[in-house]
């Protein structure tokens, strides 16, 4: 007996202590395996927090506000709250295991009437109420310096899980390292307007929306000190600006042409965003000719530049893929079309299309160009050209005109109708919506350029680049050709559509504010971060998504769309024809007296109208196949979730008990 227990409390002292043992050779050690890597840091942040060592920085505290108490009164569907507080708590972890002792964490339970719910409201959290006696939810951040410098996140909402890392790191990053580069704006429609009160509270008297500024020009606002630039402005100096953003450069002046040319050739880093229909750029309203406003051209193009260094977007040519062509509803009876011109880039096709060798695309998994148009490198270009986005191999360009349509070409006016596009898309391969042209650059303006000191006004409803003559006592300024010593090499990011950064197409509003919708906002703030080479926010900015959709479907769905594509554009062009024929009679019956004539027309039209009716039912029927091999695949997705596995368990029991019977009948036999 004596042995026994001497021997078990050997065995619990030599366990105790290799416990002991372990724990101190593997503390801090972490195993993420998740598939998008939700628990670990991102490569930016762990470059940052290692700068922090690096350059000696005081400590940074981070206090994590949690209202754990009063989220406890709350209906279940709000409890998402607790998990979501779980995942930041455990990133925070993170923060502070690897920054050295550089990040400081604290975690607080401000509860209602304490001290820490007032120190909450100090720092501006934002406050939830959740009931009449004034109880409220925080849940948010608090970053405070060494120096005394604060920020906070004021509240932290589980639908931005997604950036929530982004969104801490660069708190972190902009606390320690305050002084930010200078980005100006250029811009031919107004993306950044004057934030003038007086102005705003004006135009609210007169029953006029004073224009808001792009979200997207905030976010580059928390990151950049961020200017904008007229046309008129005397130049572009570096001493000024560390990065030129030109987006949608329309009627721009020779001043503007030739700032933006001597910005460019001798080494400003530059983004370019053409247009060849702005949904943003509208027409200005004439109540006398509405129809004039079909006219509006809606473009935009640097040529004169662009030429010069070897790249350029032709007019009115439309960029198609149906590959990447988006599928919805296109009017009020849910009728679903594909949009070859609505171009989305997701997960499945962002390694084709995207250069990802760059890390602008790292991370980046969902865009959206809409009405984009296609670059061209001219055959004789000597800069470097870098394919940055393109269509697949599906892609296609096509002309779309100004006005109204004919019945054979198309025009602005069949651009909300996907079906007359989609009758014409004929693919012809790959065609660029973005390139980087990086290199010495020549100047558009060799021998130097004459203009005047004001660029005129050009009046409304001009075609893209109009320029109006100089008023015969205008100011002129004259400028000498560039020096050679002057010219540098350099980089310019051109794309072919830029509306894919505007709130309409890259942001939606939601019940708990505006959001991103997809990546575009990340693709121009990742161009940014290139050029000016910040990429430790960047690759924090790339981290993936926590999101996955379940792609099964979707590929189903995409190959019935392709199989029957051809079928259904030969009935959509029978269906047209036979419309065409119906009008055409129907004017003849209304030039005809004779009866016997009219009713020979009209039993004409009669039996068209029946072939109109059989193929609009040949399309529904298409549909139909579509919509029953997706709903096979389905149901046989149910049966292996739902009812495969429980049979397959049960017959395993039944094989089980049966063997156990066997055996033990054997055995009685036996005996």
């Amino acid at each position: 007996m004596q042995s026994r227990v001497l021997t078990i409390l050997l065995i619990a002292a030599i366990s105790v202590f290799g416990i002991h043992i372990l724990n101190m050779n593997t503390e801090g050690a972490r195993l993420d395996l998740t598939e998008t890597r939700l628990y670990s840091l991102t490569e930016g942040t762990r470059d940052i927090l290692k700068k922090m060592n690096d350059e000696g920085v005081k400590p940074i505290d981070i206090k994590l506000y949690f209202s754990a108490t009063n989220v406890k009164q709350l209906p279940q569907f709000i409890k998402q709250f607790i998990s979501y507080e779980a995942y930041v708590r455990n990133l925070l972890k993170e923060y502070e295991r690897y920054s050295g002792g550089k990040i400081r964490l604290t975690f607080i339970d401000p509860k209602t009437d304490s001290d820490e719910a007032e120190d909450a409201a100090d720092y501006r959290l934002d406050g939830k109420p959740i009931n009449e006696h004034g109880d409220m939810i925080y849940f948010g951040l608090v970053f405070v310096t060494q120096t005394g410098s604060k920020d906070v996140i004021d509240f932290l909402w589980p639908e931005k899980q997604d950036s929530i890392e982004y969104e801490i790191s660069k708190k972190i990053h902009s606390l320690l390292w305050p002084k930010k580069k200078r980005v100006a704006i250029l811009a031919g429609i107004d993306v950044m307007p004057d934030a003038n009160p007086y102005m705003a509270q004006l135009m609210r008297a007169q029953g006029k929306q004073p224009s808001e500024p792009w979200l997207v020009t905030q976010l580059l606002q928390e990151s950049y000190t961020v200017n904008r630039i007229d046309g008129d402005v005397e130049s572009i100096s570096p001493d000024n600006y560390d990065l030129l953003l030109v987006i949608h450069p329309k009627g721009l002046g020779e001043k503007a042409l030739w700032n933006i040319n001597e910005w460019v050739v001798t080494g400003g880093e530059t983004i370019v965003l053409l247009d060849v229909y702005s949904i943003e750029d509208k027409a200005p309203e004439n109540p006398q000719q509405p129809w004039a406003q079909l006219q509006y051209q809606p473009s935009s193009n640097m040529e004169k530049l662009l030429g010069t260094w070897g790249l350029e977007r032709p007019e009115n040519m439309f960029a198609l893929d149906y590959e990447l062509g988006y599928k919805g509803p296109v009017d009020r009876q849910g009728t679903i079309e594909k949009n070859v011109v609505d171009l989305v880039v997701s997960e499945k096709t962002a390694g084709t299309v995207l250069n990802q060798e760059l890390p602008i695309f790292q991370g980046i998994k969902n865009l959206r160009f809409y009405m984009a148009g296609v670059l061209n490198k001219k055959s004789d270009a000597k800069a470097e050209f870098t394919p940055l986005i393109t269509t697949t191999d599906q892609g296609a360009e096509i002309e779309i005109k100004p006005g109204f349509g004919d019945g054979k070409d198309l025009a602005f006016t069949d651009l909300g109708e996907p079906t007359k596009i989609l009758n014409k898309y004929s693919p012809s391969g790959v065609k660029t919506l973005a390139y980087m042209i990086s290199g010495q650059l020549e100047s558009a303006y060799p021998e130097g350029a004459t203009f005047p000191k004001s660029t005129p006004q050009a009046p409304p409803g001009m075609p893209p680049g109009f320029q109006m003559p100089p008023d015969e006592n205008a100011e002129m300024i004259t400028k000498e050709p560039i020096p050679a010593d002057r010219l540098a090499e350099t980089r310019v990011l051109v794309f072919s559509d830029s509306d894919f950064i505007s709130d309409r197409v890259a942001f939606q509003q939601s019940m708990f504010g505006v959001q991103a919708v997809n990546d575009n906002s990340k693709v121009l703030l990742n161009s940014i971060d290139f050029l000016l080479g910040a990429e430790e926010l960047m690759k924090v900015r790339s981290k993936s998504r926590i999101q996955r959709p379940f792609e099964l479907f979707n590929r189903i769905e995409e190959e019935a769309d392709r199989q029957m594509l051809d079928q259904e554009q030969t009935i959509r062009n029978d269906i047209a024809r036979f419309q065409e024929e119906v009008r055409e009679k129907q004017r003849g019956m209304n030039e005809k007296d004779a009866v016997l004539f009219q009713k020979k027309l009209g039993d004409e039209v009669e039996q068209l109208n029946d072939q109109i009716r059989m193929g609009e039912k040949q399309l529904r029927e298409i549909k139909k196949q579509k919509r029953a091999v997706l709903e096979g695949e389905e149901k046989f997705v149910r049966f292996s979730i739902v009812w495969f596995m429980p049979i397959l368990i049960c017959m395993a029991g039944l094989m089980n008990w049966y063997s156990n019977y066997r055996r033990k009948a054997t055995a009685g036999r036996r005996d």
